[in-house]
């Protein structure tokens, strides 16, 4: 297997529409998978838009209804005791140009995780297009149509200390991590100024519970099943700033607790995948 540098995507200046602000805990929802795919496949990673500061917005006024909190822990609860997971994961994602123009580009990912120490992630849609592996001691991502890949020993032995102590900072990380943790609801509520029960609403058949809670420079909204108690749709806007970008992401075909082939959690490297010399960012910076 050959190493080389990879050639400058025009994406690669592609920036992620984030106004500068305190970091969030929720914030780690959106951007990575973009983060990651640029760095393996496009040469260099995608920097957030740091913009002047500008006046921020009012804030929220603080207001907490128990019955979200309730719901939120609830779904919560359900995450934390399945032992395996699947899932389906689709994203919008505002990019800027370089010119400047707003645009959103469409990511899709399945997510496949055995507690304690095996990840799967398969990234597809506008973006480059990766697998990532994590099975307890190495880290592997492989680049599906630019036949490159990246791998390096693995700084924690379980998906939860990985996910803990080695994902990039604030805003660079996949729109399900804080799913996969052992407490969702902990690191969903940090910071946490607002939490209301909007209402009931159904989406693509499923009944839902729509929540609606604000923190530090963010609103977000989710969706929960009323029955499976699982997220079905996430919408998180940014407050403040010249622009107030929207993420929005929906989960489907949910799978708790059902077996898993043991290859699926093994990167087979192609035997033309030319290396690539530098790290994973899901290794990269500590939060």
């Amino acid at each position: 297997m050959q190493r080389t540098s990879v050639a400058m995507s025009p994406r690669a200046n592609w920036k992620i529409d984030m106004p500068k602000r305190k970091p969030n805990p929720f914030a780690r929802l959106f951007g990575g998978a973009v983060l990651a795919a640029t760095v393996l496949f496009g040469g260099a990673a995608v920097g957030q838009e740091k913009p002047a500061e500008a006046p921020a917005t009012a804030p929220v006024q603080q207001f907490k209804d128990e019955r979200a909190l309730n719901l939120l822990k609830g779904m919560s609860d359900t995450l934390a005791k399945a032992q395996t997971l699947n899932v389906k994961v689709r994203s919008l994602i505002p990019f800027a140009t370089p010119s400047g123009q707003q645009i959103s580009l469409f990511g899709a990912s399945r997510v496949a995780m055995q507690r304690p120490d095996k990840l799967f992630v398969e990234s597809r849609g506008e973006l480059f297009p990766h697998n990532l592996y994590f099975n307890g001691k190495t880290v592997t991502a492989i680049g599906i149509e630019k036949r490159f890949y990246a791998q390096q020993p693995a700084a924690a032995s379980t998906v939860e200390a990985l996910l803990e102590k080695e994902h990039p900072g604030s805003d660079a990380l996949a729109p399900f991590v804080d799913l996969l943790v052992a407490d969702p609801f902990t690191r969903l509520t940090q910071d946490l100024s607002s939490a209301l029960l909007v209402g009931q609403s159904t989406l693509d058949a499923v009944n839902t519970d729509h929540l609606a809670f604000s923190g530090a420079g963010v609103d977000w909204e989710i969706w929960i099943g009323t029955k499976d108690k699982l997220p079905r749709l996430m919408v998180v806007h940014y407050r403040g700033g010249e622009r107030q970008p929207t993420f929005t992401t929906t989960f489907s075909d949910w799978k708790l607790g059902a077996p898993i082939a043991a290859q699926t959690f093994n990167a087979n490297i192609p035997k033309d995948a030319v290396k690539i010399d530098f790290k994973l960012p899901i290794l990269q910076q500590s939060k």
